[in-house]
């Protein structure tokens, strides 16, 4: 049966990284993100940093900005059996809202040591299953540009409609959105639209062609029959 994303390894340079090949016009976030993980996991990518031979053990990306989707929040607040927690109870705990002006970005919490779910003495992730699509899609190798690209607008609009849940959560219960770090807020529910996220729950239910502005669209789409790059 036909893959409906493609992952294939590309030669950048010395070194070893991937390219995406979208097969099928139905395909899924999922299926992208089991495209990513398969070559992840079974293709020898280079890595570009050298502290660890592999990713268990070595807490790098732990440290860096890592944004949620609505998805994410979702798929974290099941396997923390917080199903029944308010949103802003979740993202109390493990995630961190910073606003500049209109402007909202929620991410994982951080400490000082990297990632709230980070185990300190396995070093290892302790939510693996649940883990965010920023961390699923994360390997130190080289990427083509519609990958990145795709990766970005995947990204960036499961964030927008976390943030648009968020306000609206917070107007249903008659009060200013709390946020953890702010810079002269001017928060407006009216600036966060419905997208390819809203009223989904699963990433199967987001379809790439719906979040894809049409130029990064016709770059990935490579119809069945057509080659693979």
């Amino acid at each position: 049966m036909q893959e409906a994303v493609l992952a294939v390894p590309q030669r950048f340079g010395t070194r070893w990284g991937y390219d995406l090949v979208v097969k099928d016009e139905a395909a899924s976030v999922q299926d992208y993100l089991d495209a990513v993980c398969r070559i992840i996991r079974e293709y020898p990518l280079s890595r570009t940093r050298k502290k660890a031979p592999s990713c268990a053990g070595c807490d790098l990306c732990c440290k860096e900005r890592a944004p949620l989707t609505w998805i994410d929040v979702l798929n974290l607040r099941k396997y923390l059996k917080m199903d029944k927690a308010a949103l802003q109870e979740f993202l109390d705990l493990a995630g961190y809202i910073l606003v500049d002006g209109p402007a909202v970005d929620i991410t994982l919490r951080r400490t000082g040591r990297g990632c709230v779910f980070l185990n300190r003495q396995s070093r290892l992730c302790s939510v693996y299953p649940a883990r965010p699509l920023v961390c699923q899609t994360f390997f130190c190798c080289p990427v083509s540009r519609r990958a990145a690209g795709l990766r970005q607008y995947v990204v960036n609009a499961g964030e927008d409609e976390l943030v648009r849940q968020w306000l609206l959560q917070a107007g249903k219960r008659g009060g200013a959105p709390a946020f953890h770090e702010g810079y002269r807020p001017k928060l407006r529910l009216g600036d966060w639209q419905p997208n390819a996220f809203t009223g989904r729950e699963h990433y199967r239910q987001v379809l790439l062609k719906e979040l894809c502005p049409p130029r990064l669209w016709q770059k990935l789409y490579v119809p069945a029959g057509r080659g693979g790059r």
